[in-house]
């Protein structure tokens, strides 16, 4: 009888317990789902002993691959321990801008002045402004066309200043820029157009855009477009630029572990392009790129979309994974760090197998050779494919070579046509005579090289 009565003090307690906890818990918290199957890789074991013999710790090295559903782990090696990660931090931020932008999105830029421009004295009386907000493909050669537009229509000085309004950034593929509002003057000046103010930077609130005239505007690709700039090239300003504007390191963070159901002790950003002292676990690495591709899929994209495909498409991994046996079955985002963590270089992304199906992987190396760490990186996973019965399949065949267009122009505003075309009116060149001087060819026809 006394056992009746806890069994059923028991149960009256259960009740109340399971009633109580849909408020704090989900049921796939509650419910434990299926124990990954671990399989043993022989790839795996033999590419560790080899770095182990040229003396690199496998302690200093991190890898996990998984099947799509995460019920098959196909390699790992501490999976768990955080690394740097690199430039594989730019999927992160591009999971980031895409929730919260979307892949059609396309930022504007436009360029207004305080009055009309004064003819006769090729001036603008007033200040220049350049309203933005935060292109981040915006490089110094746009600067350059916009300043060559602006001077075709007449303008050769700027007696007040030039405003910055909003985030706006340039960046070049030959210099580090620290301030674009002072490369935006240079570039003025560097095809003539004399700002005699300042530089200056305003917020939006503090400008009232409707007392201005228009110049010029210009908008972006697509954000998705930008987003496979940045990952196959790794151009660290476009990531820097879009995690600002989006609310920065802490932000992203955050959103990882919401989104990704990363935990916090498996990520720390402390730049959204994977420059500095980053920290990611290869466990966090396949989440994210679990968590990425399932979003991609809800809204019709692939991760070819944003991501370059291996020894095909430009960009740091055009000349690997060449070998005809894997040729378009690796897609992957590269990370690299000479100076940090005694040298690191990752990489992450998808690749098909013939026996089980397309696989997430990432790879994190540190305290070594980045040439070295490349090739191995290139082995050990086409090893791993071969181990798994080949490729079976390939991304070319999946839609895997999408056009992508990175090329906007500034065009010019109706302000511009409601102006006396003589009023600008560019003075024409006579042109020269033609030589009489005749000339030899110093190639045979079709000898000549175009590109490399």
């Amino acid at each position: 009888m006394r056992l009746k009565c806890r069994a059923i003090q028991f149960l009256g307690l259960w009740i109340g317990l399971s009633a109580a906890l849909p408020e704090v818990f989900s049921a796939s918290e509650l419910i434990p789902g299926p124990t990954p199957q671990y399989l043993s890789s022989e790839a795996l074991q033999k590419s560790l002993t080899q770095l182990e013999r040229r003396r690199i710790r496998s302690y200093n090295q991190g890898i996990l691959v998984e099947t799509l559903d995460g019920q098959k782990v196909l390699a790992d090696h501490n999976s768990e321990e955080v690394f740097n990660p690199a430039s594989v931090m730019k999927l992160a931020t591009s999971f980031f801008a895409l929730s919260r932008l979307g892949p059609e999105q396309r930022f504007q830029t436009e360029v207004y002045g305080d009055s009309a421009l004064d003819g006769k004295a090729k001036a603008l009386p007033g200040n220049l402004y350049l309203v933005s907000d935060g292109d981040p493909s915006l490089r110094s050669s746009d600067a350059l066309s916009l300043g060559r537009t602006l001077m075709r229509r007449g303008l050769r000085r700027v007696d007040g200043d030039l405003v910055i309004v909003g985030p706006f950034s340039l960046y070049s593929d030959r210099y580090p820029v620290r301030n674009s509002g002072d490369l935006l003057r240079r570039s003025l000046s560097r095809v003539g157009i004399r700002v005699k103010g300042k530089v200056r930077t305003v917020s939006v609130q503090e400008l009232d855009l409707s007392a201005k005239v228009l110049f010029m505007r210009r908008e972006s690709d697509r954000l998705r477009d930008i987003l496979w700039l940045q990952n196959a090239h790794s151009i660290n300003e476009i990531a820097d630029q879009l995690g600002d504007i989006l609310g920065g390191p802490e932000a992203l963070e955050q959103f990882l572990i919401e989104n990704a159901k990363i935990a916090p002790d498996e990520i720390h950003v402390d730049r959204p392009s994977g420059l500095q002292f980053n920290k990611m676990t290869p466990r966090a690495a396949v989440k994210l790129l679990r968590a990425l591709n399932a979003w991609l899929e809800a809204h019709e994209m692939k991760m070819q979309d944003i991501m370059p495909l291996a020894g095909i498409d430009e960009g740091t991994l055009f000349g690997r994974f060449r070998d005809p046996q894997i040729y378009g079955a690796v897609l992957g985002k590269t990370g690299t760090n000479p100076v940090k963590d005694g040298g690191v270089s990752a990489l992450a992304g998808m690749a098909f197998t013939r026996d089980n199906g397309p696989v997430f992987y990432a790879i994190f190396n540190s305290h070594g050779s980045i040439t070295a760490y490349r090739r191995w990186q290139d082995h050990f996973l086409k090893e791993l494919i071969e181990e798994n019965g080949g490729p079976g399949d390939s991304f070319l065949l999946h839609g895997g070579l999408s056009p992508i267009n990175v090329a906007s122009y500034w065009v010019p505003s109706e302000y511009w046509s409601s102006l006396d075309e003589e009023t600008y009116k560019q003075p024409t060149r006579k042109k020269a005579k033609p030589s009489q001087r005749k000339y030899t060819k110093s190639h045979p026809s079709g000898s000549r090289r175009v590109g490399n």
